[in-house]
């Protein structure tokens, strides 16, 4: 009898240990998988931000070649606007010339 009980306790005592280690394997599943998830998120956010950086490095980039070519032209402008009006002063010089020269 006394034997009978010892193996009932020792199932019971297998079964509990078996029910433990198989939740303590789920928890551990769940931990592990919980882990990986926010990694993951880590890693994504991380690489969006990389790109978003780039994305604003070009436009910035962009954005200074375009502002160095508007200054370029408009110093362009403002040279031939300064000849032109030499030109003119130069043209009104000589219609002034011709005229005076005539009376």
């Amino acid at each position: 009898m006394e034997t009978a009980n010892q193996a009932k306790i020792d199932v019971s005592e297998a079964k509990m240990k078996g029910e433990i280690g198989a939740k303590e394997r789920e928890g551990l599943t769940r931990q592990n998988a919980a882990k990986i998830d926010a990694e993951t998120k880590i890693i994504s956010t991380q690489r969006d931000g990389d790109g978003k950086k780039e994305e604003v490095k070009v436009k910035t980039d962009v954005k200074i070649y375009e502002n160095q070519r508007e200054a370029e032209v408009a110093e362009a402008n403002s040279v031939l606007a300064t000849k032109k009006a030499g030109w003119s002063q130069q043209a009104k010089m000589a219609v002034g010339g011709c005229i005076t020269t005539r009376s």
